[in-house]
């Protein structure tokens, strides 16, 4: 039997479509299904990601629930619901 070229293969072999569940979202991985990241990156150097370190540390909190404080509380100040729609 002679070795078959790539085409050969893929045309033997077609690629099978898995529908997505209704939960994945684009810029969900793998890591954590149904999730996304939020986030920036910063110099280590940067006073403000200095203060979240030093913040998470003494309060004993992640920088999730931090994050996830902070956000809400954007959102509050800038009534970002009712600016959206959503109240």
């Amino acid at each position: 039997m002679a070795p078959q070229t790539r085409r050969e293969a893929e045309a033997a072999n077609p690629p099978v479509a898995t529908p997505a569940s209704p939960t994945s979202s684009a810029r969900s991985s793998g890591k954590r299904p149904g999730k996304y990241h939020l986030g920036a990156y910063f110099d280590p150097a940067d006073p403000t990601a200095e203060a979240f370190r030093v913040l998470a540390a003494r309060t004993r909190r992640s920088h999730q629930d931090l994050l996830a404080e902070a956000i809400s509380e954007l959102v509050a100040k800038y009534d970002a619901d009712r600016q959206f729609g959503r109240a």
